[in-house]
């Protein structure tokens, strides 16, 4: 196995958890460390340099930024080259104003000396941080400090003793802090001369703290019988792999399988020598691995008829945790512990920009990580899951132990209507516009969902989510229709009086924007063609209406974005019309030949990469799982049009990525594997100290879009962009559509190999 770096785990413990001479009580305690001379001499360079950059704003709020909650205010840097905080609001909340830094380190045994000025035109109280910047967010060492219009020098040397965070956050906070006068108002707070320096290392603690990795990596959950199965060997070495390699089966330790490894060469996205272990002649059901002569061994892996059946299970489970206003009692002996009580059950007040009376919030799934719920988000989830059950049907049933199991219809269909139901709640019945997204003002603190008690606001209508809510709940009432006649009908003329408002409502070029209010998820999007398109799909689909189609014909092939996400998802309406219409037209050979544009650049992406990955070389953003389990959706797609098993095979291999066959050796879903991610940035998950089973996560981010993935992933090839820690969300959060492809990805696969 290689030992890949990790960071170290953060301890989640009390604030003011480092020892502090000059801001608190205790003394630098003697520990057992491992030092290194080298710790000590990089160390040494590092203790001349101030560790807040632009500390004195000369660089005006470069590296500055300011997060509020219920308070308001403004940063600027005034005429004296200070950080001003004009606060025209305190809030109620202690960091209802948190101006902060990011973009430093601090190292376990390491001492600091900490300092700034601050001034006030007010008398007043501020608490001054340095925390974790995730989890629960807890201060590594802090002190309340009062201030007035005399500048005071604030100091504090400490120890930490923590564990080396590579991405803390300085912050002050600047709300309603304990010792604050009642009557706080408009007032400004200046602050000069932030530095943090390191004093002494002599007392730093190198870890240890690693993470196996695999040089040969497989789908640690395994493979159907006549499924394709190859094993990838790396090696950071620049010749070339060759060798053999021995298929062994675990229990017996005996060698069932021997071939040679085919090199692959150097593979761009992961900036490796790679060669393939092709095994699929190997159809014997067991447990197994890879072994290789000079580049170690596998993760076990089964190979069966019924490998996938925990993992879809539990993939199609997490709706049902994510449920929002019921009690959720847990379904299984896996997730008793993310029981509670029923969350979000007021109304939602329209937000300022919006002058319609309260809308009934209750229902749907919370989105991701968070709380919020949001159409186009929902939509996206709704449509895949929907389309998995009419495509292959039969690998769902009415007994995976949801409140609705045994009433008759697949499980898949009612947890689909729990989200359904709320969005017929999001439909203005005067205009049949749809809103946005139903959110608090901010985002959540690190609680249990039961816990967000703050008000909920309710978004303006927005296109997107309009023509998105047509198009599923014309899905909808063709697919209920078998099981509810009436609610098809409720769907149906819910989705035609979307379609009105669309037809009466010009896209803007501009889309929603967060009214000013709100800085929850914005799903922005200014270009709604795509979103209407298939939204004229699906009613043609379902109700072979010819003025659906003369409206759709309206759109050129060349004209449609393409996609499978929440923002573009003209693929979605192409299959749908592609599935329907009439193969000898010439409109329907131009979507055709669109359509099938995508599914061969994911292709060709594939044969170029040795994980079998269809992600291009520079495709590794936010959310790249998701388009990974969007293109082995594609490919069942293209299946289905056209049936070849290529297509199938192609599919399959990107479960394989998903599962392990990749640079990282991660399988990136919760709870599967034997290395999956243990950090998630997912409330429930955080607030009970364990990882929700069944969450495809956002995997490998070369943008590095938080913090900690940039201080830490900065040296990183693009594929192998990824850390599991709570504090990255751009790696590590989940969302209700990215676990959604997975779902149809699994019934796919397993539908195919029967």
């Amino acid at each position: 196995m290689r030992k890949g770096t990790k960071q170290l785990a953060l301890v989640l413990v009390l604030a003011m958890s480092m020892v502090a001479a000059g801001c608190g009580k205790g003394e630098i305690p003697s520990t057992d460390t491992q030092n290194t001379q080298e710790a000590t001499e990089a160390s040494t360079e590092a203790q001349k340099e101030n560790l807040i950059q632009n500390g004195d704003f000369s660089n005006d709020l470069s590296h500055w930024s300011i997060y509020t909650k219920g308070g308001s205010a403004t940063q600027v840097v005034n005429a004296d080259g200070e950080m001003e905080i004009k606060v025209t609001n305190p809030g109620t909340l202690d960091y209802a104003i948190q101006p902060y830094y990011d973009g430093f380190a601090l190292d376990t045994g390491c001492v600091y000396d900490f300092s700034f000025d601050v001034h006030s035109t007010v008398e007043r109280t501020l608490e001054w941080r340095l925390q974790m910047n995730g989890g629960d967010y807890h201060a590594y060492v802090s002190d309340v400090v009062t201030v007035n219009e005399e500048v005071q020098h604030v100091t504090c040397t400490f120890t930490m003793e923590e564990g080396s965070d590579p991405a803390p956050r300085l912050c002050i906070n600047m709300g309603m802090v304990e010792g604050c006068p009642e009557d706080l108002g408009e007032h400004s707070v200046y602050f000069d001369n932030f530095e943090l320096y390191l004093q002494d290392s002599s007392g730093i603690v190198i870890s240890d703290d690693t993470v196996e990795t695999a040089d040969v990596n497989v789908n640690q959950v395994g493979y159907l019988p006549n499924a394709v199965k190859k094993a990838v060997v790396r090696s950071t070495d620049e010749a070339e792999i060759n060798g053999s390699f021995d298929v062994v089966n675990v229990e017996t330790n005996q060698a069932v399988l021997t071939g040679t490894l085919n090199s692959f060469g150097m593979n761009a996205a992961s900036e490796e020598q790679t060669a393939i272990a092709d095994f699929s002649e190997l159809t014997q059901p067991g447990t197994y691995k890879i072994v290789t002569e000079n580049y170690g061994e596998s993760f076990p892996f089964q190979i069966g008829e019924d490998v996938y059946t925990a993992l879809e299970s539990s993939v199609t489970r997490m709706f049902y945790l994510q449920r929002c206003g019921e009690e959720i009692s847990g379904i299984s002996a896996e997730d008793t512990s993310f029981r509670h009580p029923a969350c979000h059950t007021g109304d939602a007040i329209p937000s300022e920009s919006l002058s319609s009376a309260m809308v009934s919030a209750q229902g749907g799934w919370h989105d991701a990580g968070d709380y919020g719920r949001y159409v186009v988000a929902g939509a996206k989830a709704a449509a895949d899951m929907m389309l998995a059950y009419e495509t292959y049907g039969d690998t769902f049933d009415d007994a995976s132990g949801i409140p609705e199991s045994g009433n008759g219809v697949p499980d898949i269909l009612d947890e689909v209507k729990y989200e359904l139901d709320w969005m017929l709640k999001m439909q203005d019945s005067a205009t049949g516009g749809v809103y946005h997204k139903i959110t608090c003002e901010n985002f959540p603190d690190t609680v249990m969902p039961e816990e967000e008690t703050d008000q909920l606001v309710v978004s303006p209508i927005s296109t997107t989510a309009t023509a998105d809510f047509a198009a599923t709940m014309a899905m909808a009432s063709r697919i209920y229709r078998k099981y509810d006649a009436a609610y098809s009908k409720t769907c149906l003329a819910a989705a035609e009086a979307a379609w009105s408002y669309l037809e009466a409502t010009p896209n803007d070029g501009v889309g929603f924007q967060n009214p000013d209010n709100i800085v929850t998820g914005e799903y922005g999007d200014g270009k709604d063609g795509d979103e209407r398109y298939w939204a004229l799909a699906e009613l043609y689909k379902t109700t072979g209406n010819e003025a659906y189609l003369t409206a759709l014909e309206a759109y050129p092939a060349n004209g449609i974005g393409g996609g499978l996400g929440w923002q573009s998802v003209g693929l979605y309406g192409m299959y749908s019309y592609l599935s329907c219409g009439d193969s000898s037209d010439d409109y329907y050979k131009s979507i055709q030949e669109r359509f099938y544009q995508a599914v061969d650049t994911a292709m060709k992406n594939m044969e170029a990469d040795a994980y079998s990955v269809s992600l291009g070389e520079n495709d590794y953003t936010w959310g790249s799982n998701m388009n990974v389990a969007n293109n082995g959706m594609l490919m069942l797609m293209a299946n289905q049009l056209t049936p070849d098993a290529k297509y199938v095979k192609a599919a399959e291999e990107q479960l394989n990525y998903l599962l392990g066959t990749n640079t990282n050796s991660y399988c990136f879903v919760t709870g599967f594997g034997t290395l999956s991610p243990e950090n998630p940035h997912h409330r429930p998950s955080q607030v009970l100290g364990t990882a929700m089973p069944g969450m495809l996560i956002g995997g490998p981010d070369a943008n590095l879009e938080d913090p900690y993935a940039k201080a830490t992933l900065t040296e990183k090839a693009n594929a192998a962009c990824y850390v599991d820690n709570v504090q990255s969300y751009s790696c590590n959060e989940v969302t209700i559509y990215w676990n959604s492809p997975l779902v149809y990805l699994l019934a796919g696969i397993e539908g195919e190999g029967k």
